[in-house]
């Protein structure tokens, strides 16, 4: 069956109108725009907070600036006769008060009965919105109604419900009843909302807003399944979980693309839209994946002016890079090149024309990689939190994924529900950073896959909790460790340590020390057996001052902090630390030193890519999708001053990689985006691997280059 417009590459622009850009609209420029930038969707405002087409429903606010003109049936007709597809987005976040005062039954309340008031970062808008729940009338009927006089009256292409949260507890009637008649009790009251005791109510309420978002998308298929359904919801590099129950395992039910925002930020890797586009692939390999950013702004501040044009450009191809579609976002004005800022109004341009003109191996690339990380999302939302600082879980993900770059590893993602045999058929090792919570079925699919010949690489405090969010007394892995949990947490954040006990590849490199550095707490585990190495052990702070009394009596103690154990016919290395967290919170050398060796030892050379280029300079290999010995090399050049936002870009010269790849011979291959000289490619049969080792040489790379090889 053909592909519906939605299930292709996506190379989306929304200019999103404030009510007065909508004076002197110029429907024909911003088309010309559309299409010079090789944009194939638009996504205009529809309405919810400003309406921008007139309709008669109870709750109606249109732009005090429309006049007598249809502007959305101006742009639909406009995009359509340009081959360009049209969303719109609607808003149902909160109404003026003028508005909830005809219907203050339609909205949340907090438990005192007062209306509650949508918030942005914890602060309230300078104009007051009042706020609905996921069970209101506003967000559903009305919304529903509402969506319906869209569609019925212009040949729209779907819609993007923009901005669809709901902030801690509702006790308005609807959520009152509905949770009493289901658990036989009364919504939870006072106290921090952060706290447990609301974890049953906000698992209820993350089903609510997975029910809006099914029902919504029904009420949109019922003008067309080519009509396309999808929501903002954050995730991920933004822990939402907690404070708004918006998860983005809910993507995968209810959109009909995924999609998330990430906007370019100093706090976030420059590698963080591969990760999200890699994890997206892995929640529904079916659907097109796509990352919402944009030029202007950065952190999605300053929205009214551009952001560094290298640093926007490397975060847009990270995202192509591992198979990626985009959308371009700005924030103000007509479109990019009619607002305040018009330096990077072409910035997408020469990106979506590349993406354009390799669609058929750009779209739905998978990563060509040996190595997985388990994404626990059970563990998330045990661990996460939207403070960096205090984060236990996406930071150890952050950190593992910074190790494995700079040894130019290929990786990708396997969630939770699709972990099982079949899953880890190509995998030779299981990356289980600080997957916490485990459920019974998870553990018995890690221990036989390791015990079948797979390699594991664990971090802290993996399966050492159970599925209701309790610590245990031993890890439930302890076996496959190697390990027993002595139940001691020591906190190795300050002047902490670990002894370089024994010569093993984990610890190469380290011959002139006797001591590297530790970080976080050190969980105190003591070996299974013999037959279990234990290179590296637990030291007791050593406190600085006075200098005089910096010492101990032995730097030696009875506790691993990494441990080496062979079982069944694998192999695992466990961390009692948190080694990940460490690569990418400390930064210390040691970590990632250690990390890296043990990688690479558990590989065992099944990593398909091997280079001499810097870390800074990212590989990425993939297979196109549905071209059966087709693969993609994308090489991402991160070398610059060492300083955000990055202004300037240094080339990197003579880079060599060398590919291992099924296949008996190189059939052909193809400069789809180079820099510098021609490409020199050669390929000879590696007897002892059985397969195809093939070696690229590239003269220069600045910014971004992919080259195709097809093998046979």
């Amino acid at each position: 069956m053909e592909p519906r417009w939605f299930e292709k590459q996506l190379r989306i622009q929304q200019f999103v109108m404030r009510e007065t850009d909508i004076l002197d609209y110029d429907v024909e420029g911003v088309v010309r725009h559309l299409k010079e930038t090789h944009t194939n969707c638009f996504v205009t405002n529809a309405g919810g907070v400003v309406d921008f087409f007139r309709h008669d429903l109870e709750i109606a606010n249109p732009n005090r600036f429309m006049g007598e003109h249809d502007i959305l049936a101006e742009i639909t007709q406009a995009c359509h006769a340009a081959g360009i597809k049209v969303m719109v987005r609607v808003d149902f976040r909160g109404v003026e008060k003028r508005h909830y005062d005809l219907h203050p039954d339609w909205f949340a309340v907090d438990e005192n009965g007062r209306p509650i008031q949508f918030e942005w970062q914890s602060e309230p808008l300078p104009d007051a919105l009042y706020a609905p729940c996921y069970l209101s009338y506003y967000r559903n009927e009305h919304a529903f109604r509402f969506t319906h006089a869209l569609l019925s009256r212009y040949a729209i292409d779907g819609i993007w419900e923009n901005a669809p949260m709901q902030v801690g507890a509702c006790y308005c009637r609807r959520c009152t009843e509905s949770f009493r008649s289901e658990f036989g009790k009364e919504l939870p009251r006072g106290g921090d909302f952060n706290n447990a005791r609301y974890d049953e109510y906000r698992a209820w309420k993350a089903r609510n807003l997975l029910a809006h978002l099914k029902n919504y998308r029904a009420e949109v298929k019922k003008y067309g399944e080519d009509k396309a359904f999808c929501a903002e919801i954050f995730g991920l590099f933004h822990e939402s979980y907690r404070k708004l129950s918006a998860d983005l395992y809910a993507i995968k039910h209810a959109m009909d693309f995924t999609v998330t925002p990430l906007f370019v930020a100093k706090n976030e890797l420059l590698h963080a839209p591969s990760t999200l586009i890699k994890f997206l692939g892995a929640m529904d390999s079916g659907k097109t994946p796509v990352i919402l950013t944009g030029h202007l702004g950065m952190d999605n501040q300053y929205r009214y002016v551009s952001g560094a044009p290298a640093e926007v450009r490397l975060w847009m191809w990270q995202a192509v890079s591992a198979g990626g579609s985009l959308w371009n976002t700005t924030f103000n004005g007509q479109h990019p090149a009619k607002t305040h800022d018009r330096r990077n109004a072409f910035l997408v341009a020469d990106i979506y024309a590349f993406m354009e003109e390799n669609e058929a191996l750009l779209h739905g690339q998978q990563p060509e990689a040996a190595v997985a990380i388990l994404y626990s999302q059970k563990s998330s939302f045990q661990f996460s939190d939207s403070n960096r600082a205090s984060d236990r879980y996406l930071t150890h993900i952050i950190g593992m994924e910074q190790a494995l770059l700079d040894e130019h590893i290929q990786y990708r993602f396997i969630c939770d529900f699709d972990l099982n045999s079949e899953a880890l058929e190509d995998v030779r090792l299981l990356v289980l950073s600080n997957a916490a919570v485990l459920t019974d079925r998870e553990i018995e699919v890690i221990r036989a896959f390791v015990a079948g010949g797979g390699r594991l690489l664990a971090t802290h405090h993996t399966s050492l909790w159970n599925e209701q969010g309790e610590m245990c007394s031993d890890f439930a892995l302890a076996d496959v460790f190697g390990c027993h949990f002595t139940g001691i947490e020591k906190d190795s954040s300050r002047w902490g340590y670990q002894r370089v006990a024994a010569e093993h590849p984990v610890t190469a490199g380290l011959e002139l020390t006797e001591l590297i550095a530790n970080g976080g707490t050190s969980l105190l585990v003591r070996k299974d057996n013999a037959s279990v190495a234990a290179p590296l052990t637990y030291v007791p702070g050593i406190y600085p001052q006075p200098p005089e009394k910096s010492w101990l009596p032995s730097l030696r103690t009875d506790y691993p902090t990494a441990l080496v154990n062979p079982f069944g016919e694998g192999e695992c290395i466990y961390f009692a630390t948190p080694i990940d967290r460490n690569v990418g919170q400390h930064g210390h050398p040691d970590f990632s030193q250690v990390l890296g060796n043990a990688v690479r030892y558990l590989l065992n050379g099944a990593n398909p890519l091997s280079t001499d280029a810097p870390p800074s300079l990212q590989f990425a290999l993939t297979r196109a999708r549905g071209q059966a010995g087709v693969y993609l090399l994308h090489a991402v050049n991160l070398t610059s001053a060492p300083r955000r936002p990055i202004k300037t870009l240094v080339p990197v010269a003579d880079v060599r990689a060398s590919l291992r790849l099924p296949g008996l011979k190189l059939k052909s291959f193809a400069q789809l985006r180079t820099e510098g000289k021609d490409v020199k490619v050669s390929a000879a049969i590696d007897a002892q691997l059985a397969g195809l080792e093939v070696s690229v040489v590239f003269s220069q790379i600045l910014e971004y280059v992919c080259i195709k090889l097809e093998v046979e």
